[in-house]
């Protein structure tokens, strides 16, 4: 009875220890993501990416992509999804010349990310496409 008490324990624990890893590591790609989003939100026409700013903010709870707070944001793997493909289509459509130590960065906190499998494939489809829909949307009552 004894030995399996301390066997229960012992797995706790280490379920304990990966959760906490797992929460860790989204919370370090979050703020390095949210320090790219610093970085380059005075050298760039805000304005122009209104749209996906507004579609990403959905997703964010208190604050915004530009000022994120909260551990709850820091921690969430959905955060990171939409962080990531608010600077994906912002570098998309900058010159490549420009901000290439932060596309670098990105890159590698996309590829931890997908490490990570917070999500499956298709579920990271599903939310791009949601994307996509939601801005053509939006351009489409632009041109009316």
């Amino acid at each position: 009875m004894y030995q399996n008490r301390q066997v229960a324990l012992s797995l706790e624990r280490q379920q304990n220890k990966k959760i906490r890893h797992y929460y860790r590591v989204l919370a370090d790609i979050n703020l390095e993501l949210a320090k790219l989003h610093k970085n380059i939100e005075l050298k760039i026409n805000k304005e122009a990416y209104k749209h996906i700013t507004e579609f990403v903010n959905q997703y964010i709870s208190y604050t915004t992509v530009w000022n994120i707070k909260f551990i709850y944001n820091l921690e969430s793997p959905e955060v990171a999804l939409m962080q990531i493909f608010h600077l994906e289509y912002i570098f998309k459509h900058e010159p490549e010349s420009r901000f290439v130590h932060e596309r670098q960065i990105l890159q590698k906190k996309k590829n931890l990310f997908d490490k990570l499998k917070p999500y499956t494939k298709e579920h990271v489809q599903l939310r791009k496409q949601r994307l996509i829909d939601y801005l053509n949307e939006k351009e489409k009552n632009l041109t009316r």
